[in-house]
């Protein structure tokens, strides 16, 4: 299997399971609750580790307790963390609630923690791995990682998740092999299907392995010859979390391709790995997926 390393926020992520999603100002008791990891490459790294790789994760963790104990949840998971920095300042936290009726997530998140920088990568043996990925965050910051990637990397594929607009994203649109992008960011550019979005896409990226997922319809990907495959959503019984069900796609594309599949492998593996998510509770259990 591959070395990977993730590149992105790590979060602590509090999740309550509520029987309805309560109206304003209406108290409402949890049938059940968890503390784990979050954010979007904390989430696909969890998810990679399970599926055999070797994941290192590059983000900030605090210098405080809650950052100890987000250390140890990453640690226990199989991710390596001897490439992330520590500041001080509070940990990032999301406070989730999942409906049990139809596995929706409503999320508020708090941050005030600075994110990694470029000059960060520096102490990173980043030529020692076999494919980084990084979350598409500050569009300045973003792109200075991934020129530095291009300078060290030999052959090495990089990708990117575009995932909402951010300043100064386009520019980094040249940059990876693979960009993933989300129907909320491809609808906000004014498109209502993945298709038409990735036609646009592939007239400025032409080489790029291009991705968009669009929920209950699948997923579409422009491959780096021009061509358009499709993947039909693979639903659950019942929908039970729909948290983290991007992150999973993710992760299951970068397994796909970093094992040789091709482009329509790989995204048919995504989907049906992703499926799986929204049909049980949390991340954990992923592993063992062909």
């Amino acid at each position: 299997m591959s070395h990977i390393l993730a590149i992105g926020i790590a979060t602590l992520d509090i999740v309550n399971t509520v029987d309805h999603y309560p109206a304003e100002d209406e108290e409402l008791r949890a049938s059940d609750q968890r503390v784990v990891p979050g954010g979007n490459a904390a989430n696909s790294a969890w998810v990679l580790s399970q599926l055999g790789h070797r994941v290192d994760l590059a983000a900030v963790l605090a210098r405080e307790p809650d950052g100890e104990r987000l250390a140890g949840l990453l640690s226990a998971r199989g991710i390596g963390l001897e490439h992330c920095a520590t500041r001080e300042g509070r940990t990032p936290c999301s406070y989730i609630t999942v409906n049990a009726r139809n596995g929706s997530r409503t999320i508020v998140h708090y941050r005030d923690l600075p994110e990694l920088d470029a000059a960060h990568l520096a102490g990173v043996p980043v030529e020692r791995m076999d494919w980084v990925h990084l979350e598409g965050r500050d569009g300045a910051i973003t792109g200075a990682m991934l020129r530095t990637l291009r300078e060290r990397l030999v052959d090495q594929p990089v990708s990117l998740e575009v995932e909402k607009e951010r300043p100064g994203v386009d520019r980094l649109f040249g940059l990876p092999d693979v960009i993933l992008f989300s129907r909320p960011f491809a609808r906000g550019r004014g498109f209502e299907s993945a298709e038409a979005f990735l036609r646009d896409m592939g007239g400025r990226c032409r080489k790029t392995i291009l991705v968009c997922t669009w929920g209950e319809a699948g997923a579409w990907a422009r491959d780096g010859a021009g061509r358009l495959h499709h993947a039909p959503a693979v639903s659950p019984p019942r929908v039970v979390d729909t948290l983290g069900a991007g992150d999973t796609f993710n992760a299951g594309l970068i397994h796909g391709l970093a094992s040789g599949r091709t482009v329509p492998e790989a995204l048919d593996f995504a989907v049906r790995l992703a499926g799986r998510k929204v049909g049980q509770a949390g991340l954990d259990g992923l592993g063992g997926a062909s």
